[in-house]
């Protein structure tokens, strides 16, 4: 996987941040200032990135598809906002 653009992965970064805080208009200036494709390429590779580092985090070690199914299964279970994972 070739290095990422750094300003696109702040980018990304940042409207993850945004978006999470509920600024919508922040989001908002991120999608008119960037292109969709180079926002979307670039994030699913840092999404990639987090899930190797990650899957290194826990025991046992786990592989980046395991670790994005594990975020797969957070986000469809109700709960809080980590999709209820701090509940068990």
């Amino acid at each position: 996987m070739d290095q990422p653009d750094p300003e696109m992965v702040d980018a990304v970064l940042s409207l993850a941040i945004a978006a999470g805080a509920g600024d919508e208009e922040a989001v908002e200036v991120f999608l008119r200032t960037f292109e969709l494709a180079d926002l979307a390429f670039t994030a699913a590779g840092v999404i990639w990135r987090m899930a190797t580092a990650l899957g290194q985090m826990v025991d046992p070690p786990r592989s980046a598809p395991q670790m994005l199914h594990v975020f797969a299964q957070a986000m469809r279970e109700t709960g809080d906002e980590f999709g209820g994972a701090g509940s068990r």
